[in-house]
């Protein structure tokens, strides 16, 4: 009886283990790119962050045709790509 108890403890403990020593973030930007992007392929962006359980921080951009460009974050022109999307998706609101 002690060996049954002492068994589920241990896989009750693994289980446990095992859910908060893995990553589970599946949609994480492995690398970024340094080549801007030009405005007029870029639809929407989204922030990647470390807290969410990636790897680093990154700039999503969404290009009109669905394909997902990690940029990093303190680029300047990722700043000013994030503006101009920002503007665009406004100025339809505003429609």
């Amino acid at each position: 009886m002690q060996r049954l108890c002492l068994l589920f403890c241990l896989l009750v403990l693994g289980r446990i283990l095992d859910v908060n020593g893995h990553n589970y973030a599946l949609d994480c930007c492995l690398k970024t790119r340094d080549t801007p992007i030009p405005w007029r392929r870029v639809q929407d962006y989204r922030l990647q962050q470390v807290q969410d359980g990636c790897d680093f921080p990154a700039v999503v951009f969404v290009t009109v045709k669905g394909r997902r460009i990690c940029a990093p974050v303190v680029s300047p022109w990722v700043s000013r790509l994030q503006e101009k999307v920002d503007a665009r998706k406004a100025k339809l609101q505003r429609k």
